[in-house]
């Protein structure tokens, strides 16, 4: 094999021995441990030799390819692992997404005061909880990832799921303030839950003072400190904007110091405080979108983990000989005629849109489920009535667990098949046409419910 500084498959300049004569050193380069970037290197400089205006880059040598590689080897050894960080990303950024809907259609419930005085608990109490709930979790998975660097741990699925060792992860090269900034995230999301568990009851002042407004308080001052550290860790002081990961930073920052302001009543209160809130609300859901952009472009670290931002493209491709899957990343995207070879294309914008339609119907059909809670003791007085309410609860719950469905399958399968790859790219536009079909009935389906309210008080 040659040297590290020479070219992985040398030949005299003017060689006039056919190409078959040469050897074959797939196996060779596969002992190196350095195939999969070989053929990322060699597809793009084939595409430069047939006119593209951009090549391989760097030189065709042991030391080039390993370099490049021993970043992405690090996070990436196997495909568990790139399925585990892929996995937790999708889900983390889907959940804040659902937690800020949540959030913002209370304050809509508050402010043009939909439904009736009878519903107002229900739908502005559960859904708080809920979507604190889903913001918890959105966060915790940030957490959970962080806490779990260790490729061989993961393969080995032994997973840390409160603490793991500092040292564990600043010797991987990961900032202490990454470590610091999700662990203040989490806390002030606990915070959050404290809040919104306690304001489900009648408290007297003094303790809804010390159960509800100061751990409020408390948890948007975390909030901010944690976007803070972001924007600290991504250069966002520094740098041009010029990724998502800096906008997500700025973002989170912006969120979190509205979450804090607008819970402190010597600052803001009133209609004051809750515009301030809608807008970190707001904030907060468009850098969760912008999570998801990242998530399409293969950035899984999120804010706090920027070394799993900086991989590049990463695919799994069919090894030519044995067929087995294996991954690679590479410096340029595929084009057209190379990406039948990835078994894991990224995802479209069209279906990046669907994604969020998806997200969309969940928060609705949640909110659907909410409206009939206020009916649970008319199985006594009306039992007709009860019923009917029944059925509503009933199909939003179920509505909810399929659109959960449908969001696992899309962080699996995340391209339409293609052409002639009957019947499942049929099943999958129908789904997309029944997904917007859906989601309008499940804003007639609140409609309804209002309509129904009035006319039926419990």
């Amino acid at each position: 094999l040659a040297t590290e500084h020479e070219p992985l498959l040398s030949e005299p300049r003017h060689s006039v021995r056919d190409a078959s004569d040469l050897p074959d050193l797939t196996a060779r380069l596969q002992e190196q441990g350095v195939y999969g970037e070989y053929v990322a290197w060699r597809d793009q400089y084939m595409r430069w030799r047939k006119g593209d205006a951009r090549g391989a880059k760097g030189e065709n040598t042991v030391r080039d390819h390993v370099k490049r590689s021993s970043e992405f080897q690090t996070w990436y050894p196997t495909v568990k692992t790139f399925t585990f960080r892929r996995t937790i990303s999708f889900w983390g950024s889907v959940f804040c997404c659902e937690g800020c809907l949540l959030f913002l259609w209370i304050d809509m419930m508050t402010t043009y005061t939909i439904g009736t005085p009878e519903m107002l608990y229900e739908l502005t109490k559960v859904p708080n909880l809920l979507g604190g709930t889903f913001f918890l979790s959105g966060i915790y998975l940030a957490w959970f990832e962080l806490i779990n660097l260790d490729s061989e741990r993961i393969n080995e699925s032994t997973y840390n799921y409160l603490w793991c060792d500092l040292e564990d992860v600043t010797k991987r090269g990961i900032s202490q303030l990454s470590f610091f900034g999700a662990a203040i995230y989490l806390i002030g999301a606990l915070f959050y839950t404290c809040a919104q568990v306690s304001d489900f009851f009648e408290l007297d002042p003094t303790w809804k003072e010390r159960l509800v407004d100061w751990p409020y308080i408390i948890g948007g001052f975390l909030f901010f400190v944690s976007g803070c550290l972001e924007m600290i860790i991504n250069n966002v002081f520094t740098s041009p904007p010029t990724a998502y990961v800096w906008w997500v930073a700025v973002m989170n920052g912006y969120g979190g110091l509205t979450f804090w302001l607008s819970a402190c009543p010597s600052v803001f209160e009133g209609e004051a405080a809750t515009i301030v809130g809608v807008s970190g609300t707001v904030t907060y859901l468009v850098g969760a979108v912008m999570g998801l952009l990242m998530w399409r472009g293969e950035q899984f670290g999120g804010a706090m983990i920027p070394a799993l931002n900086r991989l590049g493209h990463v695919a799994v491709r069919a090894d030519p000989t044995s067929h087995n899957g294996q991954l690679v990343v590479e410096v340029k995207e595929q084009d057209k005629a190379k990406a039948q070879d990835a078994l894991n294309p990224r995802l479209s914008w069209r279906g990046l849109v669907f994604l969020i339609v998806y997200i969309f119907i969940g928060a609705f059909q949640i909110l659907a489920s909410c409206t009939c809670l206020n009916h649970h003791m008319d199985y006594r007085d009306d039992p007709e009535r009860f019923r009917r309410f029944l059925n509503v609860f009933v199909t939003s719950f179920v509505n909810v667990c399929i659109v959960h469905m449908v969001l696992a399958l899309n962080s699996v399968t995340v391209t339409m098949p293609k052409r002639g790859d009957e019947p499942f790219r049929s099943l999958v536009i129908l789904m997309r046409v029944l997904s917007l079909i859906v989601l309008v009935n499940s804003v007639l389906t609140l409609e309804v419910q209002f309509e129904d309210a009035e006319k039926y008080p419990p």
